[in-house]
C-alpha cells in the first residue's frame, strides 16, 4: 500500500483525531451507570465529526481517489490516470481539458448520459477491465474529438451504436466482451458510418460472423481471433477494400474458407500472416477462388471509390490550407511593405519642409521709429559726456 506524504496540518489533524478517540476510551470508564443508548449516540456523533474533519485532507471518501489520480503530459497532451482506484462511476472532479483519460481496472458498471459531458476534449479513452454492462443513450455524443476507445474486458453484450457515428474515431477495442446482441443491434445501424475506422478489435467476443458495419474504406487492420466464426466468406471482406492485415487465429472457419481468404489477401496485397492455412492444398474444383468476383463486385468498387474520394478530399483540404497560409503571408508582407513606404514618405516630406524654411531675419522697423531710437541714443551719449 502506498504511504501518503504528510504535511504539518495533516499531522496535526491525525494527532487531534487520535486524541479524541483516546478521550472517548477514557470517558467510557465513567459512563458505566449511564444509558448505553445515549453513549452509542454520542460516540457515533463524535466519529461523524471526526470523519467530516478528515475528509479535506484525503483520508476519507472520494477526495482520496482524487488525490491518487495522476496528471501527466505525454507528447504535450494532458493525461489523467485513475488506474485501479476501485471507482464505481466516472469521476467528475477532474480537469475538463483532459485529452487522455485512463480509467482501467476499476469497478464501473454503468456509463451514464452525463459521464463525459465535462470532458469534451478527450482523444483517447481507456475503460479496459471494468464491469460495464450498460451504456445510456447519448453517453459518447459529446466526445466529438475521440480518436481511440478501449472497452475491452467488460460485460457488454453489444456495442453502443453511437460509437460508430463519432466523426474522429479511428481505433476501437471491444475484445473480450460477450457480444451476443451485436448482430441484432446492427440491423438498425445507419450506414455508411461516420467514424473513419482504421483498426477494429473484436477478438474473443463470441461472434459467429464478422460484424457488418457497411463500407469501411479506411479500415486496414481487424482482429477477429478467438471467435467461433463459421460463416466467413470472401464476399464479407468486400467492404474492407484497403485491408492490410487480418487475424483469424483460433476460429472455427473451414479449411476451404481459410484458403480462400488467404488467396484473397495476397491478391489485394495484404498480409495473411495471422490467417491459418490448411496443410493440404485444396483443389480448385473442391474449393474455388471467388476473389475475382469479389474484387469486381459493386460493393468492392464502391469502397474503392469512397477511398479515392477521401484521398482527393484530403488533398484538396491540404491544398486549400497551404493556399490560405500563403495568401496570409503575402497579405502580411504587402501590408508591412506598404506601411514602410508610408513611413519613408512621411520622413522625406518632413525633411523637405525643414529645408524650405527661410533664414531668420531682423524684424522690420518703420523709418520714424528708427529715427526716434537714433535720437534717443545720441542724447544718452551727450549725457554721459557731460
Amino acid at each position: 500500500m502506498e504511504v501518503p506524504e504528510l504535511n504539518l496540518v495533516q499531522c496535526w489533524c491525525i494527532y487531534l483525531h487520535t486524541y479524541v478517540l483516546f478521550f472517548l476510551i477514557e470517558t467510557l470508564h465513567f459512563v458505566k451507570s449511564m444509558d448505553l443508548h445515549a453513549v452509542a449516540i454520542a460516540l457515533l456523533a463524535l466519529i461523524t465529526i471526526n470523519t467530516k474533519m478528515m475528509m479535506p485532507f484525503g483520508y476519507v471518501g472520494v477526495v482520496q481517489d482524487e488525490r491518487k489520480c495522476q496528471y501527466l503530459r505525454p507528447s504535450r497532451m494532458l493525461k489523467i490516470r485513475c488506474f485501479e482506484m476501485n471507482l464505481r462511476e466516472v469521476p467528475q472532479y477532474l480537469k475538463s481539458s483532459v485529452e487522455i483519460l485512463d480509467l482501467a481496472f476499476n469497478r464501473i458498471k454503468k456509463l451514464k448520459r452525463n459521464s463525459f459531458e465535462r470532458y469534451t476534449s478527450i482523444k483517447i479513452l481507456v475503460l479496459y477491465e471494468n464491469k460495464i454492462q450498460s451504456v445510456e443513450s447519448g453517453t459518447f455524443a459529446p466526445l466529438t474529438s475521440l480518436e481511440e476507445i478501449d472497452l475491452s474486458n467488460n460485460a457488454l453484450v453489444s456495442i453502443p451504436l453511437e460509437i460508430f457515428q463519432l466523426p474522429s474515431l479511428r481505433n476501437l477495442y471491444v475484445d473480450s466482451n460477450e457480444l451476443f446482441n451485436l448482430d441484432r443491434d446492427l440491423q438498425v445501424l445507419e450506414t455508411p458510418i461516420q467514424a473513419p475506422l482504421e483498426y477494429l478489435n473484436v477478438a474473443d467476443c463470441g461472434l459467429e460472423d464478422l460484424p457488418d458495419l457497411g463500407v469501411l474504406p479506411k479500415l486496414w487492420q481487424i482482429n477477429a481471433s478467438s471467435n467461433p466464426l463459421t460463416d466467413l466468406t470472401v464476399d464479407t471482406l468486400a467492404n474492407m477494400c484497403n485491408l492490410r492485415t487480418m487475424d483469424l487465429t483460433k476460429t472455427e472457419i473451414s479449411d476451404c474458407a481459410l484458403q480462400q481468404v488467404n488467396r484473397y489477401l495476397r491478391y489485394i496485397g495484404a498480409s495473411s500472416k495471422y490467417v491459418p492455412i490448411s496443410l493440404d492444398d485444396l483443389d480448385n474444383t473442391k474449393c474455388p477462388d471467388p476473389y475475382n468476383a469479389t474484387v469486381n463486385s459493386t460493393t468492392y468498387q464502391s469502397c474503392k471509390a469512397e477511398a479515392e474520394l477521401a484521398k482527393v478530399l484530403s488533398w484538396r483540404w491540404w491544398t486549400i490550407a497551404v493556399a490560405a497560409a500563403l495568401a496570409v503571408l503575402v497579405f502580411t508582407w504587402y501590408c508591412c511593405r506598404r506601411n514602410s513606404k508610408k513611413k519613408k514618405k512621411k520622413k522625406s516630406k518632413a525633411k523637405t519642409k525643414v529645408n524650405a524654411l527661410p533664414p531668420k531675419q531682423q524684424p522690420l522697423v518703420s523709418p520714424t521709429l528708427a529715427l526716434k531710437s537714433h535720437n534717443d541714443r545720441t542724447m544718452l551719449q551727450d549725457c554721459d559726456c557731460a
